[in-house]
């Protein structure tokens, strides 16, 4: 794989990454070592090939990351695509998260020693400043270093977020009481996502709104066509038109952004724009 045949995917996750080559889809880590040198990277949002799981360790409340080999969210992206569009949480099956989160390339966190900032019921965030990340704990570093790049890597990903202007970047994970209640008894998972410089770069290791429309990254599969079915004296078509997105693409598409409160008078005004 080189970074020539590396491309955009646009769709939602189910739809992108079935036209991703597997083995190919980026990493986080990945996704910000090739921002520093290709600038537009910086103005997109990204799916990405980080597997999230959240378990309990006796009583410790745990977060996996894995590599794509071992992201059943994308193994089984059919399934769990469902899930976690209709309940929020996609539950796979227990030898097999058992098996991802024990594998050599996942990496595990104690959600407790991550110094975590309480954004609701669900929700939580671990800070890291682009100048004073040694403050961080061993931990906290840990986990750093795995959504931003590891070593001389780190280093050079904080001060590009800097020259950015960006003083602080976050990773957003589910509360651990969250964990507490709905991972007692077997492993959830959940879909990973990095924002754009204009989000700071932040990274979400708790995605469910994987019906959004936006990209990944990787080589594209290829589709082989048998000879006896390639079509023949075909003249070629002229260029589409740009499509434009539907209503339902825009509504869910600014799901994300758009907070509950707001949502009822936001969707009424696009339904009039729809109807102009």
């Amino acid at each position: 794989m080189t970074i020539d045949n590396i491309v955009n995917i646009s769709g939602n996750l189910k739809d992108a990454y079935k036209q991703v080559q597997p083995g190919t889809l980026r990493h986080v880590d990945e996704l910000m070592n090739e921002r520093r040198t290709n600038a537009e990277l910086r103005t997109q949002w990204f799916y990405t090939g980080d597997g999230v799981f959240y378990f309990m360790n006796e009583k410790t409340p745990q977060l996996a990351m894995t590599r794509e080999a071992d992201n059943l969210v994308l193994r089984h992206i059919d399934d769990a695509f469902t899930q976690l569009t209709s309940t929020g949480n996609y539950c796979p099956d227990r030898a097999e998260a058992d098996a991802a989160i024990k594998a050599p390339a996942t990496e595990v966190f104690n959600l407790t020693q991550l110094k975590l900032t309480k954004e609701n019921n669900e929700f939580s965030s671990m800070e890291i400043s682009t100048t004073k990340y040694n403050k961080l704990n061993p931990e906290q570093r840990r986990l750093a270093e795995r959504v931003y790049g590891q070593g001389d890597d780190f280093v050079a990903n904080m001060a590009m977020l800097k020259e950015a202007k960006i003083d602080v970047t976050r990773v957003w994970v589910l509360n651990p009481s969250y964990v507490r209640e709905h991972a007692k008894d077997s492993p959830l998972a959940r879909a990973s996502w990095l924002d754009n410089f204009n989000s700071n770069s932040n990274f979400s290791a708790n995605d469910r709104n994987i019906n959004n429309i936006n990209r990944v990254r990787g080589v594209r599969r290829e589709v082989v066509v048998p000879v006896g079915d390639a079509p023949k004296n075909q003249v070629p078509g002229t260029p589409s038109e740009v499509k434009l997105a539907t209503f339902d693409e825009v509504r869910s598409y600014s799901a994300r952004f758009v907070p509950d409160v707001a949502r009822e008078q936001f969707e009424a005004g696009l339904r009039n724009l729809y109807k102009a």
